[in-house]
């Protein structure tokens, strides 16, 4: 009896797992969960990547609460992703990638910085192309874009990026 219940229950939980949507992308730091959200005109949550959407309410939160709300309405634009937690001494700096939706492929780069006192928001790097790539050293971050040409090579540090 319970191998003939396991194959049926193993499948639906399989469909249950694969159909779920992620409605928020999480990342977690020393000072809490970083978020980010995104509704469309409607005030209804996105479900995918919002490529589709030509309208997106995108919001940045620390445990739940807002850091930066911005709204953006390109077609075709993905929201941005959270893409690593890098620990410094004073704070966790959080690596944000919003691709442009461009043929080019080419995106943008941000960092949140997390401390006990909140979070904030770095200015945007721009016209990044190709898959980051990191190095450190101390509190000072640098993010290298290979593929561009000519080399595009962001340093952070003490929440601003040059």
């Amino acid at each position: 009896m319970t191998k003939r219940l396991f194959a049926p229950v193993a499948a639906l939980l399989l469909v249950l797992v694969a159909s779920t949507v992620v409605l928020a992308q999480d990342l977690n730091t020393r000072y809490g969960k970083i978020s980010i959200v995104a509704y469309d005109r409607n005030g209804n949550l996105i479900m995918d990547d919002g490529t589709k959407t030509n309208y997106k309410r995108i919001q940045y939160l620390l445990n739940d609460k807002l850091i930066h709300e911005e709204v953006d309405e390109s077609v075709a634009k993905p929201v941005p992703e959270l893409v690593r937690v890098f620990q410094q001494s004073q704070s966790d700096a959080v690596l944000v990638l919003t691709d442009t939706g461009e043929t080019t492929g080419t995106g943008a780069i941000r960092f949140i910085d997390v401390t006990d006192a909140g979070a904030k928001l770095s200015n945007v790097f721009a016209d990044c192309k190709g898959e980051p790539r990191y190095s450190r050293k101390g509190d000072v971050i640098r993010v290298f874009f290979k593929e561009a040409k000519p080399l595009k090579v962001a340093t952070y540090s003490n929440g601003y990026i040059r």
